[in-house]
């Protein structure tokens, strides 16, 4: 059965990106092994949580999604920082110094304890890290640290210490024998509830192409599904890639979006119309005219420019400033 996120009905259709409308609120509503599952279990039961350091070679296994899930379980302030995005020392200064040693509206959870989530870590410079660790010792009395990655090598021994590191790599055998019927199951559940027909082969086929990376098995058939109104063997016949880009969009990755455009060799004249009729509805309403008007001057400085890629750049980097 479908575990979903708990949304209220008014606010459900604020949700145009499914990977978030059925993100999990709580551990129990999350796909992991069970070894796995019952370990941060444990941590919710026992309301005692330990530094962490959450990582896997894959993405979209769900290592962000459980450092919020504890914090919402155990009822503990958090705050969520992509250290790719904020990596200058500024950011230990200003938000997380200010935010551990700020009054906590949940003050007998976590041992009085807030949450500092620090995702894609690995992203931050060696001497950012050093200056963490600094940070983990001085606030261990009122603040614990989730910290994500990809590259556990790219995180200083000295950090690693300081945190319980729990492996989020499920491609062994046994991992796969156990999470691909629950991730079909759960992929099924999301299409019956968005009233979306499909083949149940076509579904399994798909988990056992993209696992474990639940995350694009979502965005995929959600732009199949709006393109095709149906979910067929014909998903694997195109180049679905839009969603992941607007998704960056979204959350302000102007360094991910700009890769992202150069590694798939975007035809720029083309973007543009994707971009009207594919993200701005995805913006909020009061964003949205902004939005068209900068992809309408973008657009018409395109036949001009001598640089296309800096073009597009701009529109993006303007599109993010207005979110």
């Amino acid at each position: 059965m479908l575990e979903k996120k708990i949304i209220p009905k008014n606010k459900q259709m604020s949700y145009s990106l499914w990977v978030e409308k059925f993100r999990p609120m709580s551990v129990k509503q999350i796909l992991l092994p069970k070894k796995t599952k019952d370990f941060f279990l444990k941590l919710v039961e026992e309301k005692e949580i330990p530094n962490l350091l959450l990582y896997s070679s894959s993405p979209g296994t769900g290592k962000t999604t459980v450092a919020k899930a504890l914090a919402n379980d155990i009822k503990s302030d958090y705050i969520y920082i992509n250290m790719s995005l904020e990596n200058g020392i500024d950011v230990l200064r200003n938000r997380i110094s200010k935010f551990a040693t700020s009054y906590s509206m949940f003050g007998d959870n976590v041992g009085g304890k807030k949450i500092c989530i620090c995702d894609e870590f690995d992203g931050s410079t060696p001497a950012l890290q050093n200056s963490m660790r600094a940070f983990m010792e001085e606030f261990q009395d009122s603040c614990r640290f989730i910290l994500t990655c990809n590259y556990l090598t790219k995180i200083i021994e000295p950090i690693q210490s300081r945190c319980q590191v729990v492996d989020f790599n499920i491609t062994d055998k046994e991992s796969q024998d156990e999470m691909k019927p629950i991730i079909l199951n759960r992929l099924c559940g999301i299409l019956k509830s968005e009233n979306v027909v499909f083949d149940n082969n076509t579904i399994e086929q798909l988990v056992n192409t993209y696992y474990p990376d639940i995350r694009k098995m979502t965005n995929i058939l959600q732009q199949y599904s709006k393109k095709s109104g149906i979910i067929d063997i014909g998903i694997f016949d195109v180049d679905v890639v839009d969603l992941e880009f607007y998704e960056m969009i979204l959350q302000k990755k102007l360094t991910a979006a700009r890769k992202y455009l150069i590694e798939r060799n975007y035809n720029y004249d083309e973007l543009f119309r994707l971009l009207f009729d594919n993200l701005v509805p995805m913006l909020p309403k009061d964003s949205q005219g902004q939005a068209i008007l900068i992809i309408s001057d973008c657009m018409f400085r395109n036949s001009t420019v001598c640089d296309k890629e800096i073009n597009a750049v701009a529109m993006i980097l303007e599109i993010i400033g207005i979110l």
